[in-house]
């Protein structure tokens, strides 16, 4: 009796260690393929970064409801952020803030280690001049730093978002 027990609980570990090694070549293979879309996606300029959290330069982090984002479309540039922090100088009534559609004035990439991208976008609006700074890693999580000229800089965290709809 003790000898088939022994038997049975190297069976059953022999199949755990199998299935976890199943696991991790499927892990592997799912990172590969989101690697993959990152990288497609930025080689095209045509992204879309979804933002969950803002990091205000005074105040801690806040959560962020869905529907924010920002988005690259070959020489476009989406922003549709909220806004906490400062104002040095803006239009009567608030202006645009971080909500505009505008032609990328200057773009420029680059590879880091680990897999990072980093992207400085210039552009250029009725209202201000901003540099978004755009972390970007192979699972697709993105830090976006936005430094306006005329109000103080804030920071996003957020994912890309491949499923449009």
């Amino acid at each position: 009796m003790k000898k088939y027990f022994v038997s049975t609980m190297i069976a059953l570990l022999a199949l755990v260690m199998l299935n976890g090694c199943a696991t991790a070549e499927e892990r592997a293979a799912r990172a590969a393929e989101q690697a993959a879309k990152v990288r497609n996606a930025l080689t095209e300029r045509n992204y879309i970064i979804g933002i969950e959290h803002m990091y205000p330069m005074k105040g801690g982090a806040k959560s962020v409801s869905a529907g924010y984002t920002v988005e690259v479309r070959n020489d476009s540039l989406f922003s549709y952020l909220p806004y906490i922090g400062r104002a040095y100088q803006i239009p009567y009534g608030g202006g645009k803030g971080l909500n505009f559609s505008e032609r990328i004035g200057s773009y420029q990439e680059s590879q880091k280690k680990n897999g990072q991208r980093h992207i400085e976008i210039g552009v250029k609006n009725d209202e201000d001049t901003y540099l978004y700074t755009i972390e970007v890693w192979d699972n697709g999580s993105s830090q976006i730093e936005v430094q306006p000229r005329q109000r103080e800089r804030i920071t996003y965290s957020g994912d890309m978002i491949f499923d449009r709809k």
